[in-house]
């Protein structure tokens, strides 16, 4: 049974594991939003479970354009090998 268990490839994530934090955050904030609380008892617009499942899609969406606008920051030249000879030219 273990050897069957080692042997199966693990499976992609259905979403990006980075993206749960921020994912919680909006759908605290959506709960908030969408809770009618009163002094006699609890209502809800909304049904919690498309309120989940909104905020993953806004969260993957918000990473996406972070990744895109980011770009701009990562290193130009990233096959540039340094060397001895880099260093000693600096010297003179």
């Amino acid at each position: 049974m273990r050897d069957a268990l080692e042997r199966t490839p693990m499976s992609e994530p259905k979403y990006d594991p980075k993206t749960r934090d921020l994912a919680e955050k909006i759908y605290r904030d959506l709960v908030t939003k969408a809770a009618d609380v009163s002094a006699k008892n609890v209502g809800m617009n909304s049904d919690p479970a498309n309120l989940a499942a909104i905020s993953f899609k806004l969260s993957a969406a918000f990473m996406a354009v972070e990744v895109q606008l980011n770009a701009a920051n990562l290193p130009k030249n990233q096959d540039f090998q340094m060397n001895v000879d880099h260093i000693a030219s600096w010297n003179k």
